[in-house]
């Protein structure tokens, strides 16, 4: 339950406009609830609590915030190098939070330099980890994470693929309220998967905002991302796929599926727990008979 120090009879919180970029955003690209659904499903599975998490690339921090907001044991962090989409959250999401705003902490930082914290999640969304266009700097920001994590902890991504995925595309979403939603893949290059998309928005009245955001992309596979999990030293690999049949999706492991025109899929790495050691006095049982 969201639990707020404000007097009723303040001013209500501020709120972005219609055309504010950011909020477009996330109203056509973000699901938090569905997010931290999926997050503390990979801890429960590893007997893990759900305590701590930091989001990077957190933009506006709306998947720290609703963290926060289910439990007043939660503390979150959202990492991201661009300081105005902290200030956003500044104005905009850290007054409507109330007494769970102490809970969470913006941190204007590279990623690969985020606090490390003994987290029990790391989340990376949004595809934003395609920034790192090389094989060893994204196995150093994994290496990071994986350093960030407390024993047991998950780190989980989200990724992108099938062949529309490697096509010149525009492809459009209606919102509520008349605004439309464009996602276009504007070049891919098959020799080094460098990607290169933008998101606009149209409405019904008023001119269209044009690159509203702009992302130049290397697009990782699958198999690319779980070898470089391995070679970071994570552990407890898995793929977690869509195996739903209606229009809610559902992921579970799975070690082979079918391609797809278009798929998300997560991919989780877990940093090992630690063994308690034996205790003084006791040694190993031996194998036979008595």
């Amino acid at each position: 339950m969201r639990t707020s120090s404000r007097d009723p009879r303040e001013k209500p919180y501020p709120t972005p406009g219609p055309r504010d970029r950011h909020g477009l955003y996330e109203r056509a690209v973000q699901d938090p609830e569905a997010d931290i659904d999926l997050v503390e499903r990979v801890l429960g599975a590893n007997g893990r609590p759900s305590r701590r998490l930091r989001e990077d690339f957190s933009g506006t921090a709306a998947l720290a915030a609703r963290w926060v907001e289910r439990g007043p044991e939660r503390t979150a962090v959202a990492v991201d190098l661009d300081t105005a989409v902290h200030d956003w959250a500044r104005k905009y999401r850290l007054p409507a939070l109330g007494d769970a705003a102490e809970r969470l902490r913006l941190v204007t930082a590279d990623v690969r330099e985020a606090p490390r914290e003994g987290f029990d999640a790391i989340v990376a969304f949004n595809f934003s980890y395609g920034v790192f266009r090389t094989r060893a700097a994204l196995r150093g920001y994994l290496r990071s994470t994986l350093g960030a994590l407390a024993p047991g902890g998950a780190l989980v991504l989200d990724s992108f693929g099938g062949w529309d995925a490697q096509k010149e595309l525009v492809e459009r979403r209606r919102l509520a309220g008349g605004v439309t939603y464009v996602w276009e893949q504007q070049r891919f290059d098959p020799i080094t998967h460098a990607i290169r998309c933008a998101i606009h928005f149209e409405f019904a009245r008023g001119r269209p905002m044009r690159s509203a955001f702009e992302y130049d992309w290397r697009l990782w596979s699958l198999p690319e991302l779980t070898e470089l999990l391995a070679e970071a030293g994570f552990e407890g690999i898995e793929v977690l796929w869509d195996v739903s049949t209606g229009s809610v999706a559902r992921y579970q492991p799975r070690a082979r599926a079918r391609n797809q025109a278009g798929w998300i899929a997560y991919v989780v790495g877990r940093r090992r727990r630690v063994r308690p050691a034996a205790s003084a006095g006791s040694r190993p049982r031996r194998p036979g008979p008595g």
